[in-house]
């Protein structure tokens, strides 16, 4: 447990693809200072059973890929699936109301496996770009 410095990384990390792929989000995160790793350290710590909204058949869906993959980059395709169908609500919402909603995901139709997963395959994400981003963060540390 050295001060959970993986998690730590794969918050930060996160964080760079956020920017990577959603810009104009992460433009709106920094624009109220909201820092990535109050919502994302729940959810990578706990893959994402953190959110109580968070249907059992999204996360055993999830946790399937992982095991075919064997790679965390489902997770993280996850993470910024959720945030991209969540956009047109962040974008309206201060720094109070995104963290409320990224805590309780007052409508969870997004989480539902039919929604969620095939919008997080369709997002690009390499175990390489995964490499990458960390040895940027680790290496900024």
């Amino acid at each position: 447990f050295p001060e959970l410095r993986s998690l730590k990384i794969c918050c930060r990390v996160f964080e760079k693809l956020i920017l990577l792929k959603l810009p104009v989000l992460a433009d709106h995160f920094e624009h109220h200072e909201l820092n990535v790793g109050l919502f994302a350290l729940g959810w990578f710590q706990t893959l994402f059973l953190y959110l109580p909204s968070m249907p059992t058949a999204t996360v055993c869906h999830m946790w399937d890929i992982w095991l075919v993959e064997r790679s965390f980059k489902i997770f993280f395709r996850v993470g910024a699936a959720i945030l991209f169908l969540s956009q047109p609500i962040l974008l309206n919402h201060d720094l109070e109301g995104m963290m409320t909603y990224l805590n309780t995901f007052p409508d969870a139709t997004l989480l539902k496996p039919d929604i969620l997963i095939p919008c997080a395959l369709q997002i690009k994400v390499t175990n390489r770009m995964l490499a990458e981003l960390e040895l940027e963060v680790t290496n900024g540390v």
